[in-house]
């Protein structure tokens, strides 16, 4: 039986690019895989391989210089950057930058002596990464910053990764918050090397894992990722949904995890209903809307606290608060001040969050573009605690589906139970909401043994998103909201849109009307913004559209 499954995504992958996006999506949704555990026999690389483990997670919230010179020194050796020579004209000398990690040797090529640095840490932190889950090098060991395609990099097709569902059983690591943060950091790195290009700086990722019991054992598969840490610019923001505005990693991993269950209703829409009956993860009711099936679970992923209320706490307060723990489902949340729980915004090239008054002015078309208003974007803690209201489904697709909520959240690093439940769901007292709609408290945890530090390395303006049945990841650039060469994403609100009539038949071009017709969703959202008032947490600010 093992053989026979691995022969069948030997297939798929060697034939990906002939099938169809449903075909794609069942094959990989319905066969069971085998372990991601790499089996090594020598006991010396067995231990190699599990340093490099316990500190991937580590790695991805640290500057790539930090976490190269603290794996060198776990894995007993000293991490050495030299320049072996320069090139080039004077005004425009290039720095040839080598490091040297024990026998293997990483080369960087930079105009900028930090840069070259950087990168040379990043390429040869990949290329540990990949061999603690792959047992296999990336093969790069190489980079030319300066012809480097950072605003339209390559796909590299010949790296396309194997993805297929996962026996949780045998999953890496000693708890549920262990497995999933190994889980979601091996699906970054793997789909990383896809891209011709390096990633530098610290990284902010975020997956979403679909758990299936309705087979034996029960199996993960991941159905979205994505990474970021930026917001689009005023000069750059489009009204008609052409550009993504919030590039933060869970904002962009929850659109990828509306593509993928557009997928999933294109698959019950249009194929025979007792082919796709098992394959397919949801299910019809009387009502005439699709459920989620009862055996199935989304868990969410985020690498490090959602910025806004979940992250408004001294680093000092964290006692690894849960952390070496099981999964945590009584929650505690911590009302101590009036300050918790509010509102909170980004700023346009700004980092952190501020508090939104019940009187801050409305955002305007006019007030954007003549630079009289900074683009303000919510914070991705009242993001995620608004889906815990609404649902991770979004508006548009409520039509058809009843709200689909996470089961757990688990984060990376910065956990502190008390502030994380009180913003993601706790801080809505006495919120009254319809059927389907409820508030919804899921699971709570953090990857063990991450230690709580203050990192000042920026993050890169580069944003990763894939879903499950996409032939390969999309790079979009945070800060403009759109793929190299002004190209529109596929998870702009337009593209949205155009999912949305492809599934209905419709040729609507106004984003506003469509969003009308949900009227379940935008009863309940008016239920949601009027409990916000009530507890005088400021108010929600949306974008101005056409």
């Amino acid at each position: 039986c093992q053989s026979s499954i691995s022969g069948l995504f030997l297939l798929i992958s060697n034939n990906h690019s002939s099938l169809t996006t449903n075909n794609y999506t069942i094959l990989i949704t319905t066969v069971l895989g085998a372990s991601n555990q790499i089996h090594v026999n020598n006991p010396l690389k067995k231990a190699r391989l599990d340093i490099i483990n316990s500190m991937k997670i580590d790695a991805i919230n640290k500057n790539p210089i930090s976490a190269v010179i603290e794996l060198g020194q776990a894995l007993g050796t000293s991490p050495m950057f030299q320049i072996v020579r320069t090139s080039g004209p004077t005004h425009r000398k290039k720095f040839h930058m080598r490091l040297t990690i024990g026998d293997q040797v990483f080369d960087s090529v930079s105009t900028n002596k930090k840069e070259a640095k950087v990168y040379a840490a990043e390429i040869a932190l990949r290329s540990f990464h990949n061999q603690a889950s792959t047992g296999k090098s990336s093969g790069e060991s190489f980079i030319d910053v300066t012809q480097v395609k950072t605003r339209n990099p390559e796909y590299n097709a010949s790296q396309a990764p194997d993805l297929r569902p996962v026996w949780y059983d045998r999953l890496n690591g000693t708890n549920f918050c262990d497995k999933i943060g190994k889980f979601s950091y091996d699906l970054y790195n793997k789909m990383a090397a896809t891209v011709n290009s390096a990633f530098p700086g610290r990284k902010v990722i975020s997956v979403f894992v679909l758990e299936d019991s309705r087979v034996s054992p029960v199996t993960w598969t991941p159905v979205s990722l994505g990474t970021g840490n930026r917001t689009i610019t005023g000069d750059n923001i489009n009204f008609e949904g052409k550009t993504v505005n919030d590039s933060h990693a869970e904002i962009i991993a929850r659109r990828g995890f509306r593509r993928f269950l557009w997928k999933q209703l294109g698959i019950v829409q249009n194929g025979d209903e007792n082919t796709y009956s098992f394959n397919s993860i949801l299910e019809m009711q009387n009502s005439g809307k699709y459920k989620l099936h009862d055996k199935v679970k989304f868990h969410v992923f985020i690498s490090t606290a959602p910025c806004g209320d979940s992250a408004i706490f001294p680093i000092s307060e964290i006692a690894n608060s849960g952390g070496s723990e099981s999964i945590k489902k009584q929650h505690e949340p911590l009302m101590e001040n009036e300050r918790q729980g509010l509102m909170r915004s980004k700023m346009e090239n700004g980092q952190g969050t501020i508090p939104i008054s019940s009187d801050e002015s409305e955002l305007t078309i006019d007030g954007i573009i003549m630079g009289n208003q900074r683009v303000k974007t919510m914070s991705c803690s009242d993001k995620v605690s608004r889906w815990n209201v609404l649902g991770l489904q979004g508006c548009l697709i409520s039509r058809f589906l009843d709200p689909v909520y996470m089961s757990s959240l688990t984060l990376g690093c910065l956990y502190h139970h008390g502030h994380l439940s009180r913003a993601v769901c706790c801080r809505y007292k006495n919120i009254n909401l319809t059927p389907p709609y409820r508030l919804n408290h899921p699971l709570l945890g953090c990857v063990p043994g991450q230690e709580a530090e203050r990192e000042l390395g920026k993050t890169t303006e580069m944003s990763l998103n894939w879903c499950l049945g996409d032939a390969r990841v999309e790079v979009t650039d945070g800060c403009r909201g759109r793929c190299g060469k002004g190209v529109i994403s596929r998870i702009s609100r337009k593209a949205i849109l155009e999912e949305y009539n492809k599934f209905t038949g419709e040729t609507i071009t106004d984003y506003n009307k469509a969003k009308k017709e949900a009227v379940e969703y935008n009863e309940a959202k008016n239920v949601f913004l009027k409990n916000i008032a009530e507890n005088k947490y400021g108010k929600w600010l949306a974008k101005p559209i056409y």
